[in-house]
Order: C-alpha cells, then sequence, then structure tokens
C-alpha cells in the first residue's frame, strides 16, 4: 500500500481476502514467507544511542518511562536488560505501569514509527524480511485473542477467521497424532494461515502501516515523515541522554 493510504492513529476495517497478511507469532508463515515482524521478535538486534538493543519492543517501552528522572531511567536499564521483549512489557512494564508518562498517548505512534525506522536502518535482516512483503499487500497484526487495552491500536480483529483458523489446527492435530511436535507445528502454522478470505478485519492496525511505511521508504531510498518535533517537544530521555532529533 502507498503512504497515502496509510493514516496512522486511523480506524480501519479490512475485507479479509489473499492480499491481507497477517501475523501473530513469530514464526507466522504466509504464502512462503515468514513474517517474523513483530517488535518483540529477536534476532533483529541494532544499535541507537551508544548501545545495541536486542530487539524494538525495548526501545520503545523506554519511551513510556523517558522522564529525565532517575527513577525512569532505572525502569529503561530493567526493560533493557530484560530477557526478551516479551518479558520486558509482561514483568518490568507491568511492576511499573503506575510511573508511565502521562503524556505517552500523545507521541506514542510516532515514537513506535520512529523506534521501528531505526531498526530497519540497524539491521540488514530485518530489511531484508520487510522487503520481502509485496507493494499491494495490506500487512496487520492479529490481535484477536489479546486482552491488553491496546490491541485495536496496534493491530486488528477478525474472530471469525481466527475460529475458522482454530478449527482446522484441531483437526490437523487429531488427523496426525503420531507427528513430531514441531513438524505438526509447522503443518499446523502453514495450512492455517491459508485461511484468509474468511470475515472482516477490524482495528487501528497502526504496526501494520508503520512496518509497510517503512518498507515503502525502504524501497524509494527516503526516510519516513515523522513528526520529528513532536518527539522533540515531549523530551524524550533514552539512558540518561535526551535525544534530539537532528
Amino acid at each position: 500500500m502507498k503512504n497515502e493510504y496509510l493514516i496512522l492513529g486511523q480506524e480501519e476495517v479490512y475485507k479479509a481476502s489473499p492480499s491481507v497478511w497477517s501475523f501473530k507469532k513469530v514464526d507466522d508463515i504466509v504464502h512462503g514467507i515468514n513474517l517474523n515482524l513483530s517488535n518483540m521478535a529477536g534476532g533483529y538486534p541494532f544499535i541507537f544511542g551508544s548501545c545495541e538493543w536486542e530487539d524494538s519492543e525495548r526501545l520503545y517501552l523506554c519511551g513510556e518511562f523517558s522522564n529525565n528522572t532517575e527513577e525512569h531511567c532505572e525502569v529503561q536499564r530493567q526493560l533493557k536488560k530484560a530477557k526478551s521483549g516479551y518479558a520486558a512489557k509482561r514483568f518490568v512494564k507491568a511492576k511499573y505501569k503506575s510511573l508511565v508518562r502521562k503524556d505517552f498517548l500523545q507521541f506514542r505512534l510516532q515514537w513506535m514509527l520512529y523506534v521501528v525506522w531505526q531498526k530497519c536502518k540497524g539491521n540488514e535482516d530485518f530489511r531484508k524480511r520487510l522487503l520481502e512483503v509485496p507493494d499491494d499487500v495490506v500487512l496487520l497484526e492479529n490481535t484477536t485473542t489479546d486482552n491488553g487495552g491496546t490491541a485495536d491500536i496496534w493491530g486488528c480483529r477478525n474472530r471469525e477467521l481466527v475460529n475458522a483458523r482454530k478449527t482446522l489446527a484441531d483437526k490437523l492435530a487429531n488427523d496426525n497424532p503420531n507427528m513430531r511436535k514441531k513438524d505438526l507445528e509447522r503443518l499446523i502454522n502453514v495450512e492455517t494461515n491459508k485461511i484468509d478470505s474468511i470475515g472482516e478485519w477490524r482495528g487501528q492496525n497502526n504496526i501494520g502501516k508503520i512496518l509497510m511505511m517503512c518498507r515503502n521508504c525502504i524501497v524509494g531510498g527516503m526516510e519516513p515523515t515523522i513528526d520529528l518535533e513532536l518527539l522533540r517537544k515531549a523530551e524524550i530521555h533514552i539512558l540518561g541522554e535526551k535525544l534530539t532529533f537532528d
């Protein structure tokens, strides 16, 4: 999709079809392509500031605790040293949820776009993976079964399609009782993701939009349009350093 159709913060309804590619797990395979694109996906380290980040989730979460205080800096250190992006969100952020910046919602979309772009610039493997997605695809994160309050912000829901995939997954498991677990999981992954034309996807889909914005900019050799002035005004500090967004 062209960037002019990718509007952050706007509610979307996508009719499910073969051109709408959804991902949820790091090993989701759609049309032969591994959509290992989520913020929590490991294997795509990148340099930001003066240190290496193992995934974009931890850097994004640091934005929630980015005031110029030792208290926030300590939370950031704990987020960064967590075992994974999932652990950072599940255990560290949850522990300090009351300390999240009160104004974070005002700049979170632009901060996410900025963070994902840093990963794109800093990791060649991630760029290559993103470029495997065709131009005309609607890319989205499947948050149908997520219970968090931001599920409709970052992804989309399609209960009808997800239920159909679960029915097929159960059937495949019952039909292949002697298959090795790893092989069965791959079979279920590939076959269930072939179900793509049931129901409608609803949500803002900001992660999918951001990924495609970044992909389009890589193809075009340009920078994404990030509201850097908004981020400057937010006075974001990461591990003791104030970001200037120059």
